[in-house]
């Protein structure tokens, strides 16, 4: 029994080097939204469905009671590679024609996200396990947009350099835009069984990062205008949440499954630099920030036998408790706004409370398994919250494909996921449209501007399954 354990805490250790070295090779990690609708291979050919099915060691980001179902130890780890594919249209039509201008941009991302978590059964009642992955997180960079100068004034008048003519008289500015953020969760769960209850517990420990820049350009996109834009990078930022999970086994064909995740709050402060390589702002001021990721909610119920499996989750995160707003508070007043420079940064994100419905199933074939999924979101963001940098995370239907091919003690799972195209049209009340007409209190030009975001992203799985 000793000897047993021993190798299981062995076992244990040797997975939690293994994740670190997988970290480490995959320094860029970005993801689609906030959350991703699956973590692995297998999930993913169902589009996500897992609360009510479980027996992957994953579970210990979704129903950690799910690890119950593990009946031997088991090593899982794979990728998925989304594709983000997005069209950012917008316009400005005025009376005065050097501020008219029309953008129609395309820019494509791909997101390689690794995971591996593993399943420890202790005994009958108790299993552990563990885990390495990304939930979530985006990037989006728009380069190359025009717009008019933020106060609506000439180049040279705006930027205070001397350009030659005609380029000096334009009031005409070319723009860049970068924001990446992304989360990383190391879980450490526990499950107990009793009789047909399973309860299951996880400690998550989070790392996570920020790192967004504003550029300017003159019209030709030949000069950076130098003493405009920013450029903030947040510090390693280290949190902590928490997972709860229940499975219950109604008859050998009937489970019902429930999981709560809790919030967890993002210590964002770091550094900015405002107004690049101006002397005027001679530091990089210091920055107090968080961001929070909001609960979430999970139910799910499956059918099966030894053939068949059908599953349906219904998720409920309540982004609209958390993530309205995200304030940036600057150790000095230096940053550029309508009203003259500012010690604050407000962005009003207006995410909003999201549901979701899926649908997904696996038929058993001697050493195959072959699985169906459909899922469809309520919006995130929505009207009053696009903007160029929105990538993926308003799309709200998901298709998914999966197979899977036992050979020995291994699996190899595949799926293909399709978040279906969708465009969201910007209203004229929010941020990215007041930054792009309201050039001071006497000059506002809401009609003048219409903006709009398209996105659609597909996705490959790939994930090994070892049982030891």
């Amino acid at each position: 029994m000793n000897i047993q354990l021993n190798k299981k805490i062995v076992l244990s250790l040797l997975l939690k080097f293994i994740s670190i070295i997988c970290l480490i090779a995959f320094p860029e990690l970005y993801a689609v939204g906030i959350f991703q609708p699956s973590h692995n291979a297998r999930y993913g050919g169902m589009a996500g469905v897992n609360i009510g099915i479980g027996g992957s060691p994953i579970d210990i980001a979704t129903n950690p009671a799910n690890l119950a179902l593990t009946e031997k130890s088991t090593l899982e780890f794979g990728i998925a590679l989304p594709y983000i594919r997005s069209n950012y249209k917008d316009r400005f039509i005025d009376p005065d024609p050097s501020l008219v201008y029309e953008n129609n941009k395309n820019y494509n991302i791909l997101a390689p996200l690794p995971y591996i978590a593993w399943a420890i059964p202790i005994n009958d009642k108790w299993t552990y396990g563990g885990g390495i992955f990304i939930p979530g997180g985006g990037k989006a960079q728009i380069d190359g947009i025009y717009r008019t100068t933020p106060n609506g004034q000439t180049l040279n008048q705006w930027s205070g350099v001397d350009f030659p003519q005609p380029i000096g008289n334009s009031k005409r500015v070319i723009e860049e835009y970068s924001t990446t953020f992304f989360v990383v969760k190391f879980t450490n769960a526990i499950s107990y069984k009793i009789g047909d209850l399973s309860l299951g517990v996880g400690v998550e420990g989070l790392y996570s990062k920020q790192n967004a820049f504003q550029k300017y350009y003159d019209p030709t996109r030949t000069v950076e205008i130098p003493g405009q834009g920013f450029d903030y990078q947040s510090r390693n930022a280290f949190s902590m949440g928490g997972i709860f999970g229940l499975n219950y086994k109604i008859n050998p064909e009937w489970r019902v499954g429930y999981s709560y995740q809790t919030r967890a709050i993002l210590p964002w402060d770091g550094r900015m630099q405002v107004g690049n390589n101006n002397a005027n702002f001679y530091r990089r001021t210091g920055v107090s920030a968080t961001f929070e990721l909001p609960e979430r909610h999970g139910l799910g119920i499956s059918w099966g036998n030894e053939s068949f499996r059908l599953g349906m989750d219904f998720l409920y995160y309540n982004y609209g408790s958390y993530t309205k707003k995200f304030d940036q508070i600057l150790e000095d007043p230096w940053f550029p706004t309508p009203i003259g420079r500012s010690g604050s940064v407000s962005q009003n994100v207006n995410y909003y409370d999201s549901w979701s419905a899926a649908l997904g199933s696996e038929i058993f074939s001697g050493d195959l398994t072959y699985r169906l999924g459909f899922r469809n979101n309520t919006g995130v963001v929505r009207e009053d919250g696009i903007s160029a940098l929105q990538a993926g995370i308003m799309v709200q239907e998901l298709v998914a494909a999966g197979l899977g091919w036992k050979f020995g003690s291994w699996r190899l799972d595949l799926a293909l996921n399709y978040l279906l195209s969708k465009r969201v049209m910007g209203n004229r009340t929010g941020d990215w449209a007041l930054a792009h007409t309201l050039f001071n209190l006497q000059d506002f030009r809401p009609a003048s501007f219409s903006h709009s975001l398209k996105s659609d992203v597909p996705a490959i799985l790939i994930g090994l399954n070892k049982e030891f």
